[in-house]
């Protein structure tokens, strides 16, 4: 047996473990419900921060840069934008 058919039967079988677990009534649905929805919005608003935060370093080292090849066309109108 080779080491992804492992995984994905170990995996299966944790899934068919929490999904008895579910259903045995030992967790409350209505709180997991919304439990995953914070999560969510959490996962949600850490990308979208995360993306903000590298999309602004990326500008800004390339700002530091006169001209930059290949890019250069994408970079100068958000240059302008970032100045005005």
């Amino acid at each position: 047996m080779t080491k992804t058919k492992k995984l994905d039967d170990d995996l299966l079988e944790l899934g068919k473990k929490l999904q008895q677990f579910y259903d045995s009534g030992y967790v409350n649905k209505k709180q997991a419900l919304i439990f995953s929805f914070y999560k969510g919005l959490a996962s949600g608003f850490g990308a979208f921060l995360g993306g903000t935060i590298v999309i602004g370093l990326l500008l800004w080292v390339l700002s530091i840069f006169g001209h930059v090849p290949f890019v250069d066309h994408i970079v100068n109108p958000l240059q302008d934008t970032l100045h005005k």
